[in-house]
């Protein structure tokens, strides 16, 4: 699992997303993944990548916006389909 250093958890709602380039021509999507790598590098939330998706900390606006942001940069690079799986939990 990797963290980044950069913001430390703060108990905000939690999004996990995991991001599925379908349709690429190639078996690789290192291209796509390491674009969606530095847009979450970017973004300034707290996050941790795991085996199964990404889990990002922060307002429930930022993170929607993220999510659209993940989901749309895959598509520039001429990818015909992308599945996008994403679990809320939101305390208030």
């Amino acid at each position: 699992m990797k963290e980044n250093a950069a913001n430390q958890p703060s108990g905000r709602t939690r999004m996990e997303i995991a991001v599925y380039p379908l349709g690429t021509g190639d078996a690789s999507v290192s291209k796509e993944v390491s674009e969606i790598f530095a847009v979450l590098e970017q973004c300034g939330l707290y996050y941790e990548i795991s085996v199964m998706g990404t889990i990002v900390e922060g307002s429930l606006d930022e993170l929607f916006a993220l999510a659209r942001q993940l989901h749309d940069i895959v598509f520039s690079d001429g990818v015909k389909r992308v599945v996008t799986v994403i679990k809320i939990d939101d305390r208030r």
